[in-house]
């Protein structure tokens, strides 16, 4: 169904009034943070204006409400991918744990093993997509929170979170390709 902007525009605008604070309590029974709701629904938005056109009927209230539904479901799935991530993590290398806790001030390479270690970073930093790479920097070598980083690059937080699991993901396949950290170190 073809609409003229303004039809587009109304629809969004009633659309928006009238189902944007039950679609908000209605995702906050998935994903029981506020924020995350309202980013989740703000996104569900989006995506509903950029494909209005591809309708070939307008049931908006079912169509909104299935969005935010499969959106709340994508989100959780994510956050299990994260934990699960981190768990394997923190489980399948256990000589990276040597480096945590290896004193680099004790010994007299400590320079040597540390530029190493800041070269490893470096190329899958320099790998990362540019997006992905702006996001990861600004979380982990500038400490900003999810919510800053979104406000600052103006995107999602959700956004913020797919790109910083992906940094991860990157650093883990690098790491197991080329042997355990404490291997590459050495």
């Amino acid at each position: 169904m073809l609409f003229g902007t303004k039809d587009k525009e109304q629809i969004l605008k009633e659309s928006f009034l009238n189902y944007s604070p039950r679609l908000i309590n209605y995702a906050m029974r998935f994903v029981s943070s506020r924020d995350i709701a309202q980013d989740i629904v703000q996104d569900c938005f989006m995506r509903f204006w950029e494909r209005i056109d591809k309708f070939e009927f307008l049931a908006v209230k079912p169509l909104l409400f299935t969005m935010v539904r499969n959106a709340c479901l994508n989100h959780l799935k994510h956050l299990n991918v994260v934990k699960l991530q981190r768990l394997k993590y923190i489980h399948d290398d256990m000589g990276e744990e040597r480096v945590y806790h290896y004193d680099f001030d004790m010994e007299p390479n400590t320079s040597i093993l540390y530029e190493e270690l800041e070269k490893q970073i470096q190329i899958v930093v320099d790998k990362l997509p540019k997006r992905c790479r702006q996001v990861f920097l600004l979380s982990r070598f500038e400490g900003l929170k999810n919510k800053d980083i979104a406000s600052r690059l103006d995107i999602s937080l959700t956004a913020v979170e797919k790109h910083i699991r992906r940094a991860l993901m990157a650093f883990n396949a690098h790491f197991e390709k080329n042997g355990p950290l404490s291997a590459v170190l050495l």
